[in-house]
């Protein structure tokens, strides 16, 4: 409504340039967006059931966070091996063998470079399991952002076949550790999507539903960004609904001279009456 509209609009201009009440209103914000930062972090390490620690905020969350992955990583990774390479070295064979003539040669040599010369003895353990992993994820995004035409989707489709194959393997061979490695992954790719949030904002300042929502949006590296435009991008639901409660922009708009002004103060009630004479700090207590 229109009063709603203009009640939000004095609580933005009040929180940076009335005192005390500035303060009060700039501490609700900050809170807000503090609690908002640890649930982002918490749903991102959600697959992995961390408890993110209410004293954390700005740069030392994100360290936490980061900080749960490689440990996460580590951990699993070294109880994990590939001990036959045969069936895997089969199946990709048999999946580049099918591929059209204008891809196969390029999707081949990644397959080799990537997967193939990380055996040795005919054994893959942890961190070239990771490397090879990291790999494949960073030539996948690389094709589909830089530059993408026809040539480098097609090549992107086939090492997403690639690292699937792989995927499958893995699991297969640690069955155990295998489900772990998946949830390990999945928060990765979350926790990527806050940390492209939190880089949106200077050195330890909270990040907005906003910034959570443009990386959302930017982790989508379909052609349409499909899964964005249809709600479904990693950490959208989150941003959206958080933006539904918070809005998206800090309160520091505004001058003291036009919160104080008879037309401000009109606006903010709706026409003026009794309160339309009141100062701010009445005004901002109705608030």
């Amino acid at each position: 409504s229109l009063l709603g509209t203009a009640l939000q609009r004095t609580e933005e201009r009040v929180a940076d340039t009335v005192p005390l009440l500035g303060d009060a209103v700039r501490g609700a914000f900050d809170r807000a967006t503090g609690g908002f930062n640890r649930a982002a972090v918490t749903e991102a390490l959600e697959p992995l059931a961390v408890k993110v620690p209410k004293n954390l905020e700005g740069d030392s969350l994100i360290a936490f966070g980061d900080k749960v992955l490689r440990t996460a990583y580590d951990r699993t990774l070294n109880k994990m091996k590939i001990k036959n390479v045969l069936p895997l070295a089969t199946e990709l064979d048999t999946l580049t063998k099918d591929l059209a003539d204008d891809i196969a040669n390029d999707v081949k040599s990644r397959v080799t470079r990537n997967i193939i010369k990380k055996f040795k003895n005919g054994e893959m353990t942890g961190k070239d399991i990771k490397n090879a992993q990291m790999f494949l994820r960073t030539d996948i995004k690389n094709l589909r952002t830089k530059t993408p035409n026809d040539v480098s989707i097609r090549t992107a489709e086939a090492l997403e076949d690639v690292k699937n194959v792989f995927s499958a393997e893995l699991q297969k061979q640690n069955p155990v550790q295998g489900p772990i490695l998946n949830s390990i992954d999945k928060s990765y790719g979350n926790f990527k999507i806050v940390e492209g949030a939190a880089i949106r904002r200077t050195q330890d300042e909270a990040f907005l539903p906003s910034d959570l929502l443009q990386a959302s949006k930017k982790s989508d590296i379909g052609r349409n960004k499909t899964k964005f435009a249809t709600g479904q991008a990693r950490m959208q639901s989150l941003g959206r609904t958080a933006q539904e409660v918070m809005g998206n922009r800090t309160p520091n708009s505004g001058t003291a001279a036009r919160i104080m002004s008879p037309t401000g103060l009109g606006i903010a009630t709706a026409g003026g009456g009794a309160l339309g004479q009141l100062d701010p700090f009445t005004i901002g207590a109705t608030l």
